[in-house]
């Protein structure tokens, strides 16, 4: 199959999985205040900021979007990487402007740390759900554009960044 996705401005994909069923997983970001989202969706309203990231899981047939979301804040948020496990669960990761990306209680870090973060979110097998969802990041400007998940359901991401206080391990 092949189709668009999209709304009525400008949208772009940057990220896909595909689980073993054969139903795509599909992240972006869109700059449309009416790209489809589906009903019981985690996030159905355009946040603003130029752009919001998307999620979206697309039937393995092409044909239908079993779930379609915006995610993110009231500045800009981009999607650039995901990657599904096998409960069906997406994790995604991208970079953020907004001070107010939606976080989850206990997450890692709830607070934006200035000049653009990276997010990692765990978004629920039926798409209506954070399951969690953090900002990663220092001072300056930090992205992440790569993320995959290992059977036991941690996220792995890689990025790049600008911040000299970016956080690190023992």
């Amino acid at each position: 199959y092949s189709t668009y996705l999209g709304g009525s401005y400008e949208d772009e994909g940057f990220g896909i999985a595909v689980d073993s069923s054969g139903n795509a997983y599909v992240t972006g970001w869109t700059a449309s205040s009416d790209f489809p989202t589906t009903a019981g969706a985690y996030d159905r309203t355009y946040n603003g900021g130029y752009y919001d990231a998307f999620v979206v899981k697309l039937s393995a047939s092409g044909d239908n979007l079993v779930y379609s979301t915006y995610l993110g804040g009231s500045d800009w948020d981009e999607g650039l990487g995901i990657a599904v496990d096998s409960s069906g669960n997406a994790y995604v990761t991208g970079s953020t402007d907004s001070s107010d990306f939606p976080t989850t209680a206990g997450a890692y870090d709830r607070t934006y740390n200035y000049g653009g973060d990276a997010f990692v979110v765990k978004l629920s097998a039926s798409g209506d759900n954070l399951v969690y969802s953090t900002y990663l990041g220092g001072s300056a400007d930090d992205v992440g554009s790569g993320i995959a998940v290992d059977s036991s359901g941690n996220a792995y991401v890689t990025g790049s960044t600008d911040s000299t206080d970016f956080p690190t391990t023992a």
